[in-house]
């Protein structure tokens, strides 16, 4: 599978112009409203626009803010208000870039595909091509010209067997995870039904049970353990024993259940509802990295949520390690805890950071952090005094800290 390569967004809520180089672990850190959420939900209306047109429904399936169409536009002093947003994917070296005018809704204005610098379908006001034969008749403004290309192979692909819409169905299913403690306790609904837990965690017991009757999965399913080391089972249930729950709490039908080393064995089950919040936020990020039907590319908005600043640096460590079994995943996180950099390495070209901030005009823009070229690690080490970087960003030496108080 492949992954989102670059990333191109010009006049998208409050990015003007900004063009990003991604890697499989892409880590957003930044001050509250600096963008962080904004850059997700660019890619959030492609993965829309690549199922067949962008709308709430999409929009909401993939964890998406359901604002107003106008909302979505940049609305900056000094610059001329547009029409239109544009953002462009570069996926297996195969490009998607669309124009969409919200006005009242969505529609498009412009679209393309282009392989090798050959542009395998168009759409403008011009009118609309495939493989460069026009077509003869009008396409709905509403839906995108992507579902077109599903059985087209054009030759530069067939060396290896992957059309465009292959390489880019990885962006199709992209999520944004939003994993809520209420909903994660089974006292509040999830609304979406996004596969395989819900954006909000909904269906983690579900998710849970069958990433326990896959066996390809469980090793990694054990990492849990490591991390919060005084569980001793989990898994879920049908049954509850009643002196354990309250009768004013409804859990559904499938349980989430816990068992704690240190209580007795006659008390020792824990269900959602009276487990940490950390213990479910945890569970959420391993079963979202390990489940078979997870999306290829995703991202967690706040990886830090709920956790200990130490639990987030070894669950860093973990999301670090399965990456590097799993080379077809992508992921994008964003943060305000330092200690989520320290499972990071900017030594390796597939790990980046991004600093995340407004500048004087109030665009939102991405500055990566990489150690200068020919820059060894004991050189780093040297020059920032052997600190992690966590540390680093707290000194305020790589920046995306408030400004006074």
């Amino acid at each position: 599978m492949a992954i989102i390569e670059k990333i191109s967004i010009d006049g998208f809520k409050s990015i003007w112009n900004e063009s990003i180089e991604l890697g499989q672990l892409n880590i957003f850190l930044g001050t509250n409203g600096a963008g962080k959420s904004n850059l997700l939900e660019a890619i959030a209306m492609v993965s829309s626009s690549l199922e067949g047109g962008i709308d709430y429904e999409r929009l909401a399936r993939r964890g998406s803010r359901l604002s107003s169409p106008e909302i979505f536009r940049s609305a900056f002093k000094g610059k001329d208000r547009r029409h239109t947003f544009k953002i462009e994917v570069c996926v297996g070296g195969v490009n998607y870039n669309m124009s969409v005018r919200s006005v009242n809704s969505f529609s498009y204005f412009s679209e393309s595909v282009r392989y090798k610098n050959r542009t395998i379908a168009g759409r403008s006001h011009n009118g609309s091509t495939l493989l460069g034969v026009p077509f003869d008749s009008k396409l709905d403004q509403k839906r995108s010209i992507f579902p077109f290309l599903q059985s087209l192979r054009p030759k530069e692909l067939a060396e290896n067997k992957k059309t465009p819409a292959d390489l880019l169905s990885t962006v199709e299913k992209f999520a944004i995870y939003s994993p809520s403690t209420p909903i994660l306790r089974g006292i509040a609904t999830d609304s979406s039904s996004k596969s395989p837990l819900g954006i909000y965690g909904g269906r983690l017991a579900e998710a849970l049970n069958e990433v326990i009757n896959e066996k390809n999965s469980i090793t990694d399913l054990r990492r849990f353990f490591r991390l919060l080391d005084w569980f001793k089972k989990i898994g879920t249930t049908q049954e509850t024993e009643q002196e354990l729950i309250s009768e004013h709490v409804n859990l559904g039908r499938l349980k989430l259940r816990y068992e704690d080393k240190y209580m007795k064995s006659t008390f020792n089950k824990l269900y959602a509802y009276d487990v940490s919040e950390g213990a479910l936020f945890v569970l959420f990020v391993l079963v979202l990295l390990i489940h078979k039907d997870s999306p290829p590319i995703f991202a967690l908005d706040n990886i830090d949520n709920a956790l200990n600043p130490g639990l987030v640096r070894s669950l860093m460590g973990h999301i670090v390690q399965i990456l590097k079994d799993h080379e077809e995943k992508q992921i994008f996180l964003t943060t305000h805890n330092p200690s989520t950099l320290d499972g990071l390495d900017i030594f390796n070209e597939k790990h980046r950071l991004f600093i995340v901030e407004r500048n004087e005009e109030g665009h939102t823009k991405c500055r990566r952090i990489a150690p200068p070229e020919g820059m060894t690690k004991k050189d780093w080490e040297e020059k920032y005094f052997g600190m992690k970087l966590s540390e680093i960003w707290l000194s305020g030496a790589i920046g995306g800290m408030p400004i006074g108080f």
